[in-house]
This record gives structure tokens, sequence and C-alpha cells, in this order.
């Protein structure tokens, strides 16, 4: 192009339609960095407070001036309990005993856990040495993370509730 000579007006308006494109392209890209650092940090914001939540309840689980009886490790009866994959997003908690234990019920321990549990049979049961009781836990996207179980029974028919915190190991 010959710099002394003027340039066409056709070329003017398609540089001039370039940047403008050029220019939305850029603000659509900002506003999508935008959405995008918004949900990781609302995403960080729910798995902190998921964090701080399951601290202080187990913290409040090891308080000394808690009573000894609703530890489970401190009765003179014990059922041990533990958590089993089964298949898929459903769990066990296996009685390995050496006694049946009552009333057995399944909770999540934080917001976020009671949110991402389901029990399959939601009413309470008991236990026998190697029986089982099944729940859900529910693995998505956006309710990932670790997860503990709250399961609370009893050593004798209407005696005191137990309660112990099991982790859900990942898989």
């Amino acid at each position: 192009m010959n710099p002394t000579r003027a340039a066409d007006p056709t070329t003017y308006e398609a540089w001039s339609l370039a940047a403008q494109w050029v220019g939305s392209a850029a603000a659509v890209a900002a506003v999508l960095v935008a959405v995008l650092f918004g949900y990781l940090t609302l995403k960080s914001n729910r798995r902190s407070k998921d964090a701080q939540q399951r601290a202080t309840k187990i913290a409040a689980l090891d308080d000394p001036n808690r009573p000894q009886s609703i530890l489970a490790q401190q009765d003179p009866g014990r059922a041990e309990l533990s958590v089993r994959h089964k298949a898929g997003e459903t769990w066990l908690v296996v009685n390995e005993g050496p006694d049946i234990a009552y009333s057995v019920e399944i909770t999540g321990l934080t917001d976020l856990d009671k949110r991402r549990l389901t029990e399959v049979a939601p009413e309470p049961a008991s236990l026998g040495v190697g029986q089982a009781r099944e729940f859900v836990l529910v693995s998505r996207f956006t309710l990932s993370g670790p997860a503990n179980v709250v399961v609370s029974y009893r050593l004798e028919p209407g005696g005191s509730v137990l309660n112990r915190v099991l982790e859900v190991p990942s898989d």
C-alpha cells in the first residue's frame, strides 16, 4: 500500500468492524472468567465451611468434660462398627461384634454429609454380629469430598444412645 495514497473507506470499515468484534469477544471472555472464579470461590468457601464444621464436631467429641457413657470405646460392652464399600455409591455399616447394636441409625456428620447421605431403610434397626445396614452416599461434582457418618445405637434395648463417628473411606 502506498503511504501517500488515502486508504479505501471499506478497509476502514472492515478494520472498525473487526475491532468491534475483538472488543465484544474480550468482554464475553471477561464475563466467563468472572463467572468461573466466582464458582471456584463459592466451592472453596463451601469446602472451608464444611472442614471447619467437621473439625468443630470432632473436637466436641473429644471433649473430656463430656459424659463418658456416650463414647463406645469407654463402655464395657461394645459393638465394633465399620464402614465398607458395597457397590457404586452404596456403603455398609457393619457390626463386627461382639455385642448386638440396637436401634442403629446413620446420619451425616456435617451439613454437607447430611445432604449427601440417604439410608436405604430409614427406620432404626438392630444389627447382630456380622450384620450390616446400607446407606447411599452420593458423590457428585458439587458434593464431592471426604465424608463422615455418625452411627447412633444402643447396647441394650432402651439403653442410653451411643454415637460413633466413622470415616467413609475414599475409593
